[in-house]
């Protein structure tokens, strides 16, 4: 009897070999772990190129159907946003018939207010307009213009951003802006060479002052007073607006502004548009006023930022992609040769 409960406590595990088989454990899951976390940006990307794979088919058949594509803002489109008008085109026709397009989406200057028959729809949260990477919570409760509006991390090309193209109140050398109706003879370049939409992170959806914010990526430098609108500034255009150092005109910022994608449904650059002024997910931060100015493609998918061109391909574009090459691919009509190894 003595024996056999000595040979049973000589079968179970010492402290020192279950600290050991811990420890390989531990170092298996270490090893496992960013393999789990790779797999599952793999798969997220995977879902943000397939959005916009959509938008881009959305975009063709509103082309197909009304002769030209969307604009954006403006007189003719009231203020909304392109994503507004692809809505029918993706399967998404309650949130556009929630909209009122017999009248503005906001009042005009000196005030604007945003009209309450819009407000059902502004709040309506769009899966395909939202990248699965970002995380952060879409729905705003009462940012923008005091109303609820739900965000997007996709915005459209609005141009290269140099000269006087920084400002999409106006024509722009991109394929959308206040009121563009650009059909695809417009695609001089070619359709395979200009792209259509970029991604941006949602908001914080709130402004701050003082030193750069933690979150710096999701802000964007308010450069308010100082900005001159391309076509109201006294005498025309000015240096301080036209093809600016950005890096010199954000210096010591004092404003900084958190509304970056909060509304799909608002057609103002800040909102649901991109330049191609800084290549993407530049460490120089955006600069605007009003809503309009230099405002970069920027996503959370490591390395670049997926772009949707005008053949409805969906390209990952490099943050280390060539200035002039991302520039040239902001423009619809510019004369540009663009090379594939340059991406």
């Amino acid at each position: 009897m003595d024996r056999l409960l000595t040979d049973s406590r000589r079968r179970g595990f010492t402290l020192i070999e279950l600290l050991v088989v811990i420890a390989i454990i531990a170092v298996l899951i270490a090893l496992l772990l960013p393999a789990v976390q790779a797999a599952r940006e793999a798969a997220r990307r995977i879902q943000s190129t397939n959005n916009l794979k959509q938008m881009g088919l959305a975009l063709h058949n509103y082309e197909s159907s009304n002769g030209c594509f969307p604009g954006s803002g403006g007189s003719t489109s009231s203020g909304f946003s392109v994503l507004a008008r692809l809505l029918p085109y993706m399967e998404a026709t309650s949130a556009f018939n929630a909209m009122n397009f017999s009248v503005s989406l906001s009042s005009g200057p000196p005030t604007f207010q945003f009209h309450p028959a819009q407000t059902t729809a502004s709040r309506t949260v769009i899966s395909a307009f939202l990248c699965p990477s970002d995380g952060r919570d879409p729905l705003y409760p009462s940012y923008y213009q005091g109303v609820p509006t739900a965000g997007t991390c996709y915005v459209v090309n609005t141009g290269s951003g140099r000269g006087t193209y920084y400002d999409s109140r106006y024509p722009t050398d991109g394929v959308f802006w206040d009121g563009s109706a650009i059909q695809f003879s417009g695609f001089t370049d070619g359709t395979s060479n200009t792209m259509l939409m970029s991604q941006c992170y949602l908001g914080s959806g709130s402004d701050t002052t003082g030193p750069i914010p933690g979150d710096r990526l999701r802000q964007i430098v308010n450069i308010g007073s100082t900005y001159k609108p391309a076509k109201d500034a006294p005498g025309g255009y000015t240096p301080a607006a036209n093809n600016p150092d950005l890096n010199a005109l954000t210096t010591n910022p004092t404003a900084w502004s958190g509304t970056r994608g909060v509304a799909w449904i608002v057609g103002t650059q800040v909102m649901s548009g991109f330049n191609a002024y800084l290549p993407p997910n530049s460490k120089t931060p955006d600069a605007y006023g009003h809503g309009f100015g230099w405002l970069s493609a920027r996503g959370p998918h490591p390395g670049g930022v997926l772009t949707s061109l005008g053949d409805g391909s969906v390209r990952f574009v490099k943050d280390s992609v060539n200035l002039m090459t991302w520039r040239a691919l902001a423009t619809r009509a510019g004369g540009e040769v663009i090379s594939s190894d340059t991406l």
